[in-house]
């Protein structure tokens, strides 16, 4: 039931523009005396949350029991006046609040919600929820993680397998983010990095956003390698079958960027990895290695085992596995054309 005459109502809502209201204030000078920083009512995010956390992407909202209908199907009818014009400013209070929820989710934000009344009667139990929510979505990572590290025991993961492409993924989506290549292994990226850190922080929840919030803020440490590629490129290539990177080398040297290779020896891997800080893919032959070659490269290097057509052996030709290893070739070619 509305205790306040339309005038009165009026004041409060104008109040409430201007200011923030009583609990929205209480609220957050509690968490700011509690060291925790905020934007508040942020344009640039969808909604205007009354409280921004933007780093751990968290949305707080202090939703007056009036205003966005609380208990709603039981109270809608309390109103004594005007009843059909507070019904329907409410209820489209009420659809607004679902679609900023809708578009933040998609966003990948965290929503907290808390009635007015229930701040007022309930701070320090709003203040705890609060900070639980902070605590999980926040990770205080003091150390960054070497990528020269990714094969050591330390991390229980055999990461230069012929059969994991998970090593690859990372390296080459770090390696990629300044061209816009970084986006094709985005999903897998986040998903082993998201491995990673559960493993390296086991007392910590790692999220799918904290893990990418890792990958942006430079968690991954990169080391120093002694062939990067050139500041400014002229165009993109792949390098299969790229042994130790010789291939990769002169085309870098004519400007190339290099969006992907793959390699099935693991020696050659390791090398290749300290020489262009990526690791290959696997076994080119496998579908699932092919799935990962980036569209729209312009080169693609392919130098395949000669022993099938080489004058000095046996000469098997396409009987020989080593020479079907073209028509895989062929078939990344038709596939990217």
């Amino acid at each position: 039931m509305d205790k306040f005459t339309k005038v009165q109502r009026s004041k409060i809502m104008q109040a409430n523009k201007s200011t923030g209201t009583q609990p929205e204030l209480i609220l957050a000078k509690a968490l700011f005396a509690r060291g925790h920083r905020y934007r508040k009512n942020d344009k640039t995010v969808f909604g205007k949350p009354d409280l921004t956390f933007k780093k751990i992407k968290l949305a707080i909202f202090i939703d007056g029991d009036f205003w966005h209908g609380k208990n709603w199907e039981e109270r809608k009818y309390d109103h004594k006046s005007n009843i059909e014009f507070w019904i329907n400013k409410i209820e489209k209070n009420i659809e607004r609040d679902k679609e900023v929820n809708h578009v933040l989710k998609n966003q990948g934000w965290t929503i907290l919600r808390f009635w007015s009344k229930e701040i007022e009667k309930n701070l320090v139990s709003c203040i705890l929820q609060a900070e639980d929510i902070i605590k999980n979505l926040k990770m205080n990572f003091t150390e960054k993680i070497s990528l020269e590290t990714f094969g050591d025991k330390q991390f229980r993961i055999k990461l230069v397998e012929p059969e994991n492409n998970k090593e690859a993924i990372l390296t080459h989506y770090l390696s990629n983010t300044n061209n816009g290549v970084a986006k094709f292994y985005k999903k897998d990226a986040i998903a082993f990095a998201k491995e990673i850190l559960e493993y390296k922080y086991p007392d910590k929840v790692v999220s799918n956003q904290i893990a990418e919030d890792a990958l942006q803020y430079g968690i991954f440490d990169t080391f120093d390698i002694p062939f990067p590629p050139a500041s400014e490129t002229k165009f993109k290539f792949i390098d299969l079958f790229a042994g130790i990177g010789g291939f990769r080398l002169a085309l870098q040297n004519l400007g190339g960027k290099c969006v992907y290779t793959s390699e099935w020896d693991k020696e050659a891997k390791r090398t290749y990895k300290a020489n262009f800080g990526e690791t290959p893919f696997g076994d080119i032959t496998k579908d699932e290695t092919k799935s990962y070659i980036p569209d729209g490269f312009e080169i693609l290097c392919a130098g395949f085992p000669c022993q099938a057509f080489s004058i000095a052996g046996k000469r098997g030709g396409f009987d020989d596995t080593r020479g079907t290893l073209f028509f895989d070739v062929a078939e990344i070619i038709k596939r990217k054309q």
